[in-house]
């Protein structure tokens, strides 16, 4: 067992081990001594791997669905001694009268505690009813929480607990870093390749998601730039069981999975784990994060999320006994730093004896080019063979650059808003407030300022302009804190009003809206997570675009209208930036000795 994982075993029974007897000296047509719940298929392949590994002499049979029942039940009818398999499967076979469990004295429950809470606790009773009241049984889980616990009570009698966390706070393995990101739902698929990129190194990645349509998602456009693949309960055990291979083998280097992977699977060397969905509570959280940092190493783990999602972050935090770190996407020189160092790790790769064909070829660049031809053949490969456009902090769109506007804390004016940047840069660079993003204000009370977005070309033009005193345009390559200006939608431990609203009028959700408990792949019906037709949803720059016209008061430019152009001062639909009254520019403003 290892960090964290903890076992109740039922001391009853009085058997020593499953050694008593050995397979190769046990008669044909012999029952099944042990037995052994999973709920997992690769859990339980895994399992079944270890048990033949340690005790060689012990014939177990893994029972699971997915493929044909004849293999399993002609192994079965041949003698067992160990049965490893999923609860539904050895039901069917059990039903089948292929399996018996007559003569069973161990049973263990692997992974306790999803098992009891993603809807397989019906099917372990059934189990249990089969099975002789005289036994030992043990429950191994990595999380014990308290209503698992009680669970516990019910199926063991008076229970020997072995707790290697014990009442401590933190579950997650000291070499795990953690790591927070904003961003919006539509930018997260481009930040995910740079966060791949920076933080993976070239190393193993996996990337879970809610849903299993998102994972196929995910990893389809991934494709493009990064090696992946896809491992979700849809998939065919023949090509989860390659997936899986591939990955272990380094044949590609990002798994995009449902939480199907969170748990029990032998996957080493995992550098990185991307929570590209907020989990469903701590426990999944930590056996996500617990895929890397394993057996004493070190691992990175980065949650992201929506802005109206920073509470279930909080809440993760005080559940896990952790911090985050909050960071912002990666800049694009660190993007080209990572890429470049991953290409020269690939160049050492390469065989001696293919280097000497393309010896003369490079002499003849160097002598010719110099350090420029290596140059160029980093880049190629790097896939930056044109130069890098700028890319927005806020929305991660190309072609746009993030600015922040801070004006002196003595500076008259007490009002200061959106609608104040937006009748800012009216009088400064008409065109900036026109083509101006999203407007986020900064959460430091001590500084007047906000970031904001604008077209590459219009930016570049706007902080070449002169501002009035008091008043400062730089470019930032990092997001400072910035207030929340969204209604707080998640609720902990169950799903968003989002979640919660696309599942309403389905047959198989409760008169509550929320997902079932049943089926260990979570959010197998859940819509779309980029949110569709959501507001909440919609990039900053949309919001501007579609509210110009809207009156929305959140909405950039907010009351502005067509008919009141730039030069038609009379009519300025903004907002005064000196004292935030809309209906006229700064210049007007009776304020305005004060301030220039």
């Amino acid at each position: 067992m290892g960090k964290g994982e903890e076992d109740a075993v039922n001391t009853n029974g009085g058997y020593e081990g499953i050694g008593i007897w050995k397979g190769r000296h046990s008669p044909a047509n012999r029952l099944p001594k042990a037995l052994v719940l999973a709920p997992t298929r690769e859990l339980a392949k895994q399992v079944e791997k270890e048990i033949q590994e340690s005790a060689p002499y012990v014939k177990t049979v893994c029972v699971y669905g997915g493929v044909s029942y004849v293999t399993q039940q002609s192994a079965l009818s041949r003698g067992v001694d160990v049965v490893v398999g999923t609860p539904g499967r050895i039901i069917d076979l059990l039903n089948g009268g292929s399996l018996t469990l007559s003569e069973v004295q161990y049973l263990v429950l692997d992974e306790a505690d999803q098992m009891l809470a993603v809807g397989f606790e019906e099917d372990v009773e059934v189990i249990l009813d089969k099975v002789p009241a005289q036994r030992q049984t043990m429950l191994f889980s990595a999380t014990m929480p308290g209503w698992v616990k009680k669970l516990s009570r019910k199926h063991l009698n008076n229970p020997l607990t072995i707790d290697l966390v014990g009442e401590q706070e933190e579950k997650l393995a000291e070499g795990i870093k953690l790591y927070a990101l904003s961003a919006t739902a539509t930018s997260k698929r481009t930040v995910l390749s740079d966060l791949i990129t920076v933080y993976a190194k070239g190393g193993k990645t996996i990337v879970f998601t809610q849903t299993k349509k998102d994972a196929d998602e995910v990893s389809l456009a991934l494709t493009s730039s990064i090696a992946s693949e896809a491992l979700h309960g849809d998939i065919s055990q023949h090509q989860r069981e390659r997936t899986l291979n591939g990955f272990r083998q380094g044949k590609f280097t990002v798994l995009v999975a449902t939480d199907v992977a969170a748990r029990g699977l032998d996957i080493p060397n995992v550098d990185l784990v991307i929570h590209y969905e907020l989990p469903n509570d701590a426990e999944t959280f930590v056996h996500r994060s617990g895929r890397t940092g394993r057996a004493g190493k070190e691992g990175t783990a980065i949650l992201m999320y929506t802005s109206s999602q920073k509470r279930t972050v909080r809440s993760l935090e005080h559940d896990v006994g952790c911090k985050f770190e909050f960071i912002s996407p990666p800049a694009m020189e660190e993007i080209l730093e990572s890429s470049a160092e991953q290409v020269v790790a690939t160049l050492n790769r390469v065989h001696p004896e293919s280097v000497k064909f393309f010896t003369a070829t490079a002499q003849k660049l160097v002598e010719e080019q110099g350090a420029s031809a290596l140059a160029a053949a980093l880049a190629q490969m790097s896939g930056f063979s044109q130069p890098p456009s700028c890319r927005s902090l806020i929305n991660h769109e190309q072609g746009w650059i993030t600015l922040q506007l801070t004006r002196d804390s003595d500076t008259s004016g007490r009002f200061f808003s959106a609608r104040s940047v937006t009748g800012f840069l009216s009088d400064v660079y008409s065109p900036a407030a026109d083509e101006v993003g999203k407007i986020h204000l900064i959460a430091d009370e001590r500084i007047k300022g906000a970031v904001f977005d604008l077209p590459e070309e219009v930016a570049r033009e706007l902080l070449k302009k002169e501002l009035p005193s008091g008043n400062t345009i730089s470019k930032i390559t990092k997001l400072p804190p910035l207030q929340d200006d969204e209604p707080a939608s998640d609720f902990y431990g169950k799903f968003s009003d989002r979640d919660r609203s696309n599942r309403r009028g389905s047959n198989s959700r409760d008169q509550r809206g929320f997902r079932s408990s049943r089926g260990w792949e979570g959010g197998q019906d859940s819509d779309d997570e980029f949110g569709r037709g959501s507001r909440n949803f919609r990039s900053g720059n949309n919001r501007s675009r579609m509210g110009k016209n809207s009156g929305d008061d959140w909405l950039i430019g907010g009351g502005r209208s067509n008919r009141f152009s730039s030069s038609n001062r009379s009519g300025h639909g903004g907002a005064c930036f000196n004292c935030g009254q809309p209906g006229h520019r700064a210049a007007d403003c009776r304020k305005k000795r004060d301030f220039f």
